[in-house]
Order: C-alpha cells, then sequence, then structure tokens
C-alpha cells in the first residue's frame, strides 16, 4: 500500500466516550432519554446526520448543544496507545497520509490538535466539503483525488462499519482498527484486514 487514509474517533481518538455522554446529556436536558448502547449505534456518523437519523427536531440547534457539552467530557478524550509511534514510522517509509472524518473542521481543530498528530498527514477531508459524507464514497474519493493515490494502492483504516462501507463504495479496501471495536461480528467478515494493534498497519507498506 501506498496511501494510507484514516478516520479519526475510534481509530486514532478514543473519543466515544466524549461524543456519546455529551449527546446523552442534549438530548436529556431535552427531555428525549436514549440508553448509551442506542445512542452508540450511530457513532461515527457526522452529528447532525446522526441527529436527523434519530429524528430529532430542529437538528442544527441540537447539534450546536450537542457541540457545546464536548468540553464537559473532554477529560475522556486520549489518543489510543501506539498510533503516535506508527504514524511516525509510515511517515518514515514516504507513505501518504490522509484523514477523512465525520468531523466538521472546527470539531477536528477543538480536540485531535491538541495530540500533536496532524504533521503526519498529506491531506484532511471533514464533514460538509463533499456532497455526502461517509457511508457514501465521496469523503475518500477526494481525498484518494488530493492524494492522486490509485484504488489498487490504498486503503481506508477505521473502527466502524460506516467507515468499512464508504471504504467498499469507494473501491478500495478497508482495514478494522480493533483497538477501537467493540463488536466485531457486525462487520461480517468483510474487512480485508483486521489490525490488532497500531503497529500491525506497518506490514502493508510496500
Amino acid at each position: 500500500m501506498k496511501s494510507f487514509i484514516f478516520d479519526v474517533d475510534g481509530t486514532l481518538l478514543s473519543t466515544e466516550s466524549m461524543y456519546m455522554k455529551s449527546l446523552q446529556q442534549t438530548l436529556e436536558e431535552n427531555g428525549i432519554h436514549k440508553a448509551y448502547e442506542e445512542l452508540y449505534a450511530i457513532f461515527g456518523l457526522p452529528s447532525l446526520d446522526a441527529l436527523i437519523k434519530f429524528g430529532i427536531e430542529n437538528p442544527e440547534e441540537m447539534q450546536r448543544q450537542w457541540q457545546d457539552h464536548y468540553h464537559d467530557f473532554w477529560d475522556e478524550v486520549q489518543l489510543f496507545a501506539g498510533v503516535t509511534d506508527m504514524l511516525a514510522d509510515l511517515k518514515a517509509t514516504g507513505v501518504q497520509l490522509g484523514i477523512v472524518t465525520s468531523n466538521t473542521s472546527e470539531e477536528f481543530a477543538d480536540h485531535a490538535d491538541a495530540f500533536g498528530i496532524n504533521g503526519y498527514f498529506d491531506d484532511f477531508v471533514f464533514a460538509g466539503q463533499t456532497p455526502k459524507m461517509k457511508p457514501a464514497a465521496d469523503p475518500i474519493l477526494k481525498s484518494m483525488a488530493d492524494l492522486k493515490a490509485t484504488p489498487e494502492t490504498s486503503i481506508y483504516i477505521g473502527d466502524s462499519v460506516h467507515d468499512m462501507h464508504a471504504a467498499h463504495n469507494a473501491g478500495i479496501k478497508f482495514g478494522m482498527a480493533a483497538w477501537g471495536v467493540r463488536d466485531r461480528a457486525v462487520f461480517n467478515d468483510e474487512a480485508e484486514f483486521i489490525f490488532e494493534t497500531p503497529a500491525d498497519i506497518l506490514k502493508l507498506v510496500d
């Protein structure tokens, strides 16, 4: 592989708790009661799409409230062990690195920047930069175009079924970041690669 494109939440950063608890708090404040596991089903979708999927009225306003609560749970966010070393080692080989995330550029800057990983990447695709977001192919296709990458030598690495479908819709292979996955069964053996640790990704460098 020559082009490695990464998801962020649940793949590079452990952000599940921050997103889900802040969403749960936001919904509770608006009289909507949902269990954590029910909320987890939309983890990985763009925040606005997630709210629309739940049938929330005034999703744009609810999205703003949700984002306002992120910092209430900021101390629960951390970089997964081994990610920085993996990125540094990949970068040293000369391969291309990209990010395709359901975060807006503002959301990404609000938390991912704090971990000092931006310098490893050659390209970033955020929510709102393409007509459709994951699980549609659009953001991955944009990243590949930006990187001048070919499908045969590209892989998308993520932790959700939405990530896998986006990769396959874009015609490239998918690697499952097992360290961020709760239930492997939902992938139904469709992931071409399963990475137990971030270091395992290095095995795919040509």
